[in-house]
């Protein structure tokens, strides 16, 4: 059906309008700066946390840590999202361009309460 509708993404042109526009616009830019934002303040945030460690520099939208797979586990029950690299007790948390201040803060509530 795809196909024959033209969508292919081989042929792109779909797939790229909306990219011109985020490009032209700096949208992409102001996008991918806030969300490297939010990556440095969580980061920075879990610095303070007992049971948690950041395990490598914060230099883009995803933070890396350490922790234990109960609090792992725990924080799965309180609907959190992130990838729990398996057997390891790193996880990986990801900021988007709608990661707010607040998200930041009530992840690291919730870490603390349940740290």
């Amino acid at each position: 059906r795809c196909k024959q509708a033209g969508q292919l993404a081989s042929k792109m042109r779909y797939l790229s309008a909306p990219w011109v526009g985020m490009l032209e616009s700096g949208a992409y830019v102001r996008h991918a700066t806030h969300a490297n934002a939010m990556a440095r303040q969580l980061s920075e945030g879990l610095t303070h946390l007992p049971g948690v460690e950041v395990v490598s520099p914060t230099q883009a939208n995803g933070v890396f840590v350490q922790m234990s797979q109960r609090l792992s586990d725990a924080l799965v029950q309180e609907g959190w999202l992130f990838h729990s690299f398996i057997g390891s007790g790193h996880a990986r948390f990801m900021c988007s361009w709608a990661t707010t201040e607040q998200d930041v803060d009530l992840l690291l509530q919730d870490l603390q309460r349940l740290a």
